[in-house]
């Protein structure tokens, strides 16, 4: 049996020799289940009898479609025991009950189907890492045959010798495992090697861009303040102002990135320039809120800022795993206002404090 699919697999799904030849895919499953309809429909229709052996054929089937469905179904790889077991006794399973309920006038020609449905599911068994056991399977099958031949009415044809045949398929199937499994396994690494790397390269290049952006958004603020103060002139007072708002601007992008946005920081230098302290902290370098909150949080935190005219402003954007995202605080003679903000951004907590009771 031979599955292919054109589903494409994801570098998660790729991580065994069954995922390398699609053997978890969808287009696997249903060329699984097409193939033992096939394979029923054909061997009922050759293999006609009385009604012992139409059941025993029937259950038999059951065995090796089973079986087949586990080859495909089972994600661990090697296969689990508890699973690869029953698969490697299905052949034998299967083949004695089809044989101890053979029609006893059915034809030669028709008494030895069932050997080829087992040894398919061995062949897989070699593939899913079970290679022991799918021979220890084909010893089983061997063994149910000579029962058969033994026991059962004297058949010509019916016998161990039959499946000595199987014997080729089931060594180039364990060959391709010995050979498969291991390029399969080195392939896997490869890939893993080549994401680990590439998100490497993905984050230094990230930090390399951050670092150029904040590099020329520093050479853009402070580099005229600079020259000023490299000229070796005196400031004046709406110079000094200047360089202290300057200064607590860059303080803000280091202490509090996460709110380090065009309309906050007008705010917060328009505050500061009324005389209003703000305090900028940002405790989530993880960033464990959505944006869609912060932006709600920052539109608040613009709000407070712009009604401000005195007392002081303290921001925080709290660490992980708080019962709130972020809190705004705010001083103005012996009132203190306190705002609590859930994870989705939205405020959950309005309170006011009177400091001088």
């Amino acid at each position: 049996m031979t599955i292919a699919s054109s589903t494409r697999l994801t570098a998660e799904d790729l991580r065994d020799a069954g995922s390398l030849i699609g053997l978890h895919t969808t287009g696997a499953k249903l060329l699984t289940a097409l193939y033992m309809v096939l394979v029923s429909a054909a061997i009922f229709f050759v293999s006609p009898g009385d009604a012992t052996s139409v059941i025993g054929t029937a259950v038999s089937l059951v065995v090796f479609g089973a079986a087949t469905a586990g080859i495909v179904v089972a994600r661990q790889d090697p296969l689990p025991l508890r699973a690869a077991i029953p698969m490697a006794c299905a052949g034998a399973v299967g083949c004695g009950i089809a044989l101890a309920t053979l029609d006893v006038s059915a034809r030669a020609a028709t008494l030895n189907w069932m050997h080829g449905l087992g040894t398919a599911v061995l062949c897989f068994l070699c593939v899913r890492g079970r290679t022991a056991l799918a021979w220890a399977g084909m010893a089983l099958m061997l063994a149910a045959y000579l029962v058969a031949a033994i026991v059962g009415p004297a058949r010509v044809g019916v016998g161990p010798q039959v499946t000595l045949i199987d014997v080729a398929p089931l060594s180039m199937a364990t060959v391709f495992s010995l050979t498969l499994r291991p390029s399969a396994t080195l392939i896997f690494d490869l890939r893993r090697s080549g994401a680990r790397r590439s998100a490497e390269l993905a984050a230094q290049t990230a930090a390399a861009a951050e670092r150029d952006a904040q590099l020329a958004e520093l050479d853009k603020l402070a580099r005229p303040m600079l020259d000023r103060i490299a000229a070796g002139d005196e400031l004046t007072p709406a110079e000094r102002e200047t360089c202290e708002l300057l200064e607590a601007h860059l303080r803000d992008r280091l202490r509090a990135p996460g709110l380090a946005t065009p309309e906050v920081a007008d705010a917060a230098r328009a505050a500061r320039s009324r005389g209003v302290e703000v305090i900028l902290l940002d405790d989530d370098p993880l960033r464990s809120a959505s944006e869609d909150a912060l932006v709600r949080v920052r539109e608040a935190i613009v709000d407070v800022l712009e009604s401000a005219t005195s007392g002081d402003v303290r921001v925080r954007l709290l660490p992980p795993h708080r019962s709130a995202m972020a809190s705004i605080v705010r001083r103005d003679g012996g009132d203190m206002y306190r705002r609590d903000f859930g994870s989705d951004g939205i405020e959950i907590v309005r309170s006011t404090i009177d400091v001088d009771a």
